[in-house]
Order: structure tokens, then sequence, then C-alpha cells
């Protein structure tokens, strides 16, 4: 999974092009765990990742992980 590698990155300018990729592969095999340490990993990022995601896919993360 994509979003494995972004969490064993060092950097994440390293993975920069595959966040939205990696976000939308987690939230369609429903991956929250991922997602939650992810964002505590990378939080700029992360939410910076979210603004070229679907309406849909925005809901899921907020319901997600709050």
């Amino acid at each position: 999974m994509l979003i494995d590698e972004l969490l064993q990155a060092e950097s994440w300018g390293i993975v920069q092009e595959k966040w939205v990729p990696a976000i939308k592969e987690a939230i369609s095999m429903g991956e929250v765990e991922k997602l939650i340490k992810l964002r505590a990993k990378f939080p700029y990022s992360f939410e910076n990742s979210l603004k070229h995601l679907k309406k849909a896919e925005r809901e899921i993360i907020r319901n997600s992980l709050r």
C-alpha cells in the first residue's frame, strides 16, 4: 500500500506526489488506523492533501479521525 510507504518515509518530500493517491487508497480500504498515524507523523502535509480529495472522501476523514 502507498500509505505504508509514506509511514516509513523519513521526509515528506521524498514521497510528496504519492500523498493524495495514498490517502484515497487508505480510505477505500478502510485503513483508518493508518490514516491516524500518517496525520500524526506529517500533520501539515496531511491537512494540505485533503483539499485535493473529493467532498465525500473529506467527510469520511473528518468523521473517522475525530
